[in-house]
């Protein structure tokens, strides 16, 4: 919209100085083309506008398990049997391709849009519609794979078992299924196929509303049909042929399929927003500390803000002294707050969020740390509870040849994992500490503590918490 208005400035320019050296017909057509642009758009419809239908459990699971992607993730469970080997980038060996292709209905002559494929199939990786059900598989435990074999994973059984008991898994499959439709990957914002992503979310949106949009039928073509318009028509195309969408003079996404369309689109777009950003090259300084403790207990580190905030993750683990043993996000706002969280993407097919769930994996630090004061929450151990404020206190131009993370200050120790929250951690230090109390022999023997030997709270090992940070990123 900018670019636009500044061309119709530019024009107005232009004619006013009489330095238009077209046609005036030029120039009225040339405004009227840009003119266009500037007319009244429909509104953005974003998740959060979708009323969902009060849907029964049993037509949800019937009308979930009569999908096409449901049937051919039983045949690709079936196919893996007891085993099935698998290359070292975790995908089935070329050789088996023709007989896993067969099992799920793909012809490898040809590709999704009936073309012959551009180039020899040398890996899974080369048919990308196969590509999807196996990493979709994988990603919902259907499957488990490991360096040399493919076994069926913890979820399989519950593929093909048609009672309420597997609606979670079922719905979580057309979930990650539907998800992978409507990302491409592509990183830039005005990329065509990342432009293609937002148009066919926003149809789909709206097929979920009181007015949905025209499907092609009762959309006049003209030689002028932009190549867009082509690539919305066709990957629309797949999600009605996979019955995810009907086509009858409108798109229209089935109400019992809803609340699963629903939530991939929520992933899809939180994925959208983020892949657009980019993050400027800079190191932050943050401190780290820990809500809720009788003293104390912070950290001070320095790291680039390229790095994703698994990574961060991971900072903070070696940072504290945690062992990763728990659940953990991040959260733009306070932790169970119910906006937008950041996990791993391997649990956001399993878990259930009280917010929009986005891959930690996709997300920079710096597109959420950028300036002094910017803050973030990270959770760790649900049961614990153990509550960390990062806030960002300097933001300065990397430094050669600086680590990805350096310690530079703190203060007390971290509690030990599983020592009950705040709370508990306080009361284990209390009791290790007093010779009388109930239960001193018992928490001594849990911290480890040799005879006469003190737990000092206050204690804190800059030099070590480096150490780990070195090893993390060596």
């Amino acid at each position: 919209m900018a670019i636009v208005a500044s061309a119709l400035t530019f024009l107005n320019y232009l004619d006013e100085n009489q330095l238009w050296t077209g046609t005036e017909d030029n120039l009225i057509h040339c405004i009227e083309d840009l003119v266009e642009f500037l007319e009244p758009q429909p509104p953005i419809l974003l998740p959060e506008d979708i009323a969902l239908p009060a849907v029964d459990e049993d037509d949800e699971l019937r009308a979930l398990a009569s999908l096409p992607v449901i049937t051919t993730l039983a045949a690709l469970v079936g196919w893996v049997g007891t085993g099935a080997p698998v290359t070292s980038t975790k995908v089935p060996k070329p050789v088996s391709l023709p007989d896993l292709a067969h099992a799920l209905g793909i012809d490898l002559a040809v590709d999704s849009d009936g073309f012959p494929r551009a180039r020899k199939i040398r890996s899974m990786r080369d048919v990308p519609e196969m590509l999807e059900y196996w990493e979709t598989a994988e990603e919902i435990g259907l499957i488990t794979v490991n360096s040399t074999r493919a076994v069926p994973g913890p979820n399989a059984e519950l593929i093909t078992e048609r009672s309420t008991r597997a609606l979670p898994l079922v719905r979580a499959a057309v979930t990650e299924y539907v998800r992978r439709q409507l990302v491409t990957g592509q990183r830039h914002p005005l990329d065509p196929t990342h432009l293609t992503d937002i148009v066919v979310i926003q149809v789909i949106l709206a097929a979920m509303t009181a007015e949905p949009t025209a499907s092609p039928e009762d959309v006049p073509f003209d030689d002028e049909q932009s190549l867009m318009d082509d690539f919305v028509y066709d990957r629309l195309d797949t999600l009605v042929e996979q019955k995810l969408l009907t086509k009858d003079g409108a798109y229209r996404v089935p109400a019992a399929l809803r609340p699963a369309v629903l939530h991939a689109v929520q992933l899809a777009s939180s994925e959208t927003e983020f892949a657009s950003s980019e993050v400027v090259d800079s190191q932050v300084t943050v401190r780290i500390s820990l809500e809720g403790t009788h003293i104390p207990i912070w950290r001070r580190i320095r790291l680039d803000a390229t790095l994703p905030l698994a990574a961060l993750h991971d900072i903070v683990q070696s940072a504290f002294g945690w062992e990763n043993s728990h659940l953990h996000e991040f959260s733009a706002g306070p932790a169970y707050s119910g906006g937008k969280v950041f996990i791993p993407a391997a649990d956001i097919a399993h878990r259930d969020v009280l917010g929009t769930a986005v891959p930690e994996e996709e997300v920079a630090v710096g597109l959420l740390l950028s300036s002094v004061g910017d803050c973030l929450t990270y959770l760790y151990d649900f049961g614990d509870d153990w509550i960390h404020h990062i806030e960002v206190e300097s933001v300065d131009n990397p430094a050669p040849d600086s680590p990805a993370a350096l310690c530079l200050d703190g203060h007390n120790m971290a509690p030990y994992e599983d020592s009950g929250g705040p709370w508990g951690w306080a009361h284990k230090i209390e009791a290790s500490a007093d010779p009388r109390h109930e239960e001193h022999s018992e928490i001594r023997e849990w911290l480890g503590l040799r005879p006469g030997q003190q737990l000092d709270p206050t204690s804190f090992d800059r030099d070590r918490v480096n150490r780990a940070l070195e090893t993390l990123f060596a």
